[in-house]
């Protein structure tokens, strides 16, 4: 279909205008100095023109300065209103100024960068890489603006302006009758893009600004305590002695990790890195603790930065919240956070986590409800990624523990340790009830994390990163041998979950091999076209594989190598999201106002008059599933809470 059937199928108007503005900006007032509402909320903020294309016609249109603009915007609402479908590049962007600056928000709005990541939400999604990437003009110099007022500004001047806008203007009209035709499920995609922007537009927290005070100082102190028990300054910390430092407490031959940066080797330094993550279990306690130094003066000005951002950003806008969540932020479709204050982070999950220090899951706390006669109405969909890899991969007895309501954390756990292992009860002695809770800890780990093929190493370098479990392995109490049988025991216990990581990438490798074939593994299509493998998923949705091939070492596509169990990930992830989706849009129709949404969990606003009506209307939805996924056993743990809190 071209790009007005798609609009007339999800019931959008066939007409589209494409707008875009352009903005004041110097070196040191800008989008990369501050988040989108603390910029246009500014007393510098100041209109330099729009450009525009209205709907069938072969012109685009500018007009620059304040009046002129003014004129313009207002013309355009007049004359198509909600009678044509609005296409911008960054609707917190361009949206929020027709919002804040004209009292316009139009009902149909599709923003190109959200077309964009839906194709690939790896790739830049800059309107001049994305131009150059499907072979369209290139995008204009915005630097040759900067400093420049219009009313200030010659003739000159003006004219390069109007041309660099309606450049982008006809560029961003190309791409959106590119990109829309790959977006997969529209109807119920469009949905959701509309959904996330009016989480920025008209949901919004107000926020707890003593506990912003506190968490700020608490976390300048935990660094300073750090930094103190290093034995080093945090000068020295950051800077290239480090690298003599580590080297200094390393074994013999043990050498500093290295690899390749911008310009030469740099250390392998990062959180993320795998070599940085060896070293923070490394067995000399004195290495452990030098990088724990590290990273904690790179990490807790990042935490504080966002405590700060979050009030900024509440500060411009009188008060209250604007939630900034990035639609289709990772490859399975699942959000992400932007702006700077990335909410959908709020520390880990799980007890074989890589130890997140409690405080940084208080931020979350923060949001509070915005009026008192309302509180925060907290849904968690339970085990939502295991229950669906067990509806995937057809494991029986699993999905009916799931449904039955068992504990299927100590059910596996009761396996694993041959001994009953159960929920620890208040009324057992101390040593009982820690016993319990540790084996069945064990279980959880397993199955919450074993089902897309973790391994023993990564799965015992997990645990003794935490430092609730370290001192059980370091006891002796516990070993990589423990580990090793954990491992075997959830692949023997649940053999249909191995068996569905081979099926699906033997289907993958197919379709590459073959693109005539479409194979199924379950609910799940594969197909491959011009190199560009398909997954279709239950909900009609496609998961693109951009690039892919078979090589000697396996299968890769454009972002890096996969195997069965990296794809198993990815469509267990992609349908939960898809699962959200459906809730999130369940919500809606029943006028349940959602505030947030964080992984497999959602925050509406609740009417305290109407609390226990709307919060049973709300666990009722979150325990249905759409017509696709029938069979699928869901359960949800249901709160209210004046604040957003576990």
């Amino acid at each position: 279909m071209d790009y007005k059937e798609i609009l007339q199928s999800a019931g959008y108007p066939t007409d589209i205008l494409c707008l875009d503005f352009e903005t004041y900006f110097d070196t040191e007032y800008g989008l990369g100095k501050m988040s989108t509402i603390e910029y246009i909320n500014d007393s510098r903020f100041e209109l330099a023109g729009v450009g525009w294309l209205w709907p069938d016609s072969d012109k685009t249109h500018f007009e620059g300065g304040y009046k002129w603009t003014n004129e313009a915007v207002n013309a355009m609402w007049t004359n198509w209103g909600d009678e044509a479908t609005w296409v911008v590049q960054n609707a917190k962007f361009d949206i929020t100024i027709l919002q804040t600056k004209f009292g316009i928000v139009p009902k149909y709005i599709i923003d190109l960068k959200d077309l964009a990541c839906h194709y690939d939400s790896q790739m830049s999604h800059k309107l001049e890489d994305v131009a150059k990437m499907f072979g369209l003009k290139p995008k204009g110099d915005t630097q040759q603006f900067k400093g420049l007022h219009w009313d200030d500004a010659t003739e000159e001047q003006h004219k390069n302006l109007a041309e660099y806008c309606i450049n982008d203007v006809e560029l961003e009209t190309e791409l959106f009758k590119i990109l829309l035709p790959k977006l997969s499920n529209p109807a119920f995609e469009l949905q959701l893009m509309r959904h996330t922007l009016d989480l920025w537009l008209h949901k919004r927290f107000a926020i707890d600004m003593k506990l912003a005070t506190s968490l700020k100082m608490k976390m300048r102190s935990k660094m300073a305590q750090t930094v103190k028990d290093s034995g080093y300054t945090v000068k020295e910390l950051r800077s290239q002695k480090f690298v003599k430092f580590l080297q200094e407490v390393l074994p013999e031959g043990e050498n500093v990790p290295m690899k390749q940066g911008k310009r030469g080797n740099i250390m392998a330094m990062a959180k993320n890195d795998e070599a940085c993550q060896e070293l923070l279990v490394h067995p000399k306690k004195e290495v452990r603790d030098l990088v724990l130094a590290r990273l904690s003066v790179k990490s807790w000005p990042t935490h504080i930065k966002r405590v700060e951002g979050i009030v900024a950003q509440a500060k411009a806008n009188g008060g209250l919240l604007r939630v900034p969540l990035q639609y289709y932020a990772g490859h399975t479709g699942r959000y992400g956070g932007s702006e700077g204050i990335n909410l959908q982070n709020f520390g880990g999950r799980g007890r074989a986590g890589s130890g997140i220090d409690p405080l940084i899951g208080e931020v979350r706390k923060l949001l509070c409800t915005p009026d008192i006669n309302f509180v925060l109405g907290i849904g968690d969909s339970a085990q939502i990624e295991a229950r669906m890899l067990a509806w995937l991969a057809g494991q029986q007895d699993l999905l009916d523990g799931f449904a039955r309501g068992e504990d299927v954390y100590s059910v596996f756990a009761t396996t694993l340790f041959r001994s009953p292992v159960r929920k620890a009860r208040k009324t057992d002695p101390v040593s009982i009830a820690k016993m319990l809770d540790i084996r069945r800890g064990f279980g959880k780990d397993a199955v919450l994390g074993c089902g897309y093929g973790m391994g023993s190493a990564k799965f015992y370098s997990r645990c003794i990163q935490n430092p609730s479990l370290r001192p059980l392995f370091d006891s002796g109490q516990y070993d990589y041998g423990f580990i090793e049988k954990l491992i075997k025991t959830y692949r023997t216990t649940y053999p249909l979950i191995p068996a569905y990581w081979n099926d699906v990438e033997r289907a993958f490798s197919r379709c590459i091999r073959f693109p005539h074939l479409q194979p199924e593994v379950g609910p799940v299509q594969f197909s491959c076209l011009e190199g560009t493998v398909h997954v279709r998923l239950p909900s009609g949705r496609i998961l693109y594989y951009r690039h892919a091939q078979m090589s000697k070492k396996g299968i890769k596509y454009h972002h890096g190598p996969l195997w069965g169990g990296s794809i198993t990930e990815n469509i267990d992830q992609a349908i939960s999201r898809d699962l959200l989706g459906y809730w999130i849009l369940k919500c809606e129709e029943n006028n349940l106002k959602i505030l947030l949404t964080v992984h497999d969990e959602i925050v509406i606003l609740v009417d305290v008059m109407k609390q226990d009506e709307q919060m049973k209307l709300f666990e009722s939805i979150l325990c249905t599933v759409p017509d696709w996924a029938k069979g699928l056993p869901v359960a949800a743990e249901v709160k209210v809470s004046e604040n957003y809190s576990k």
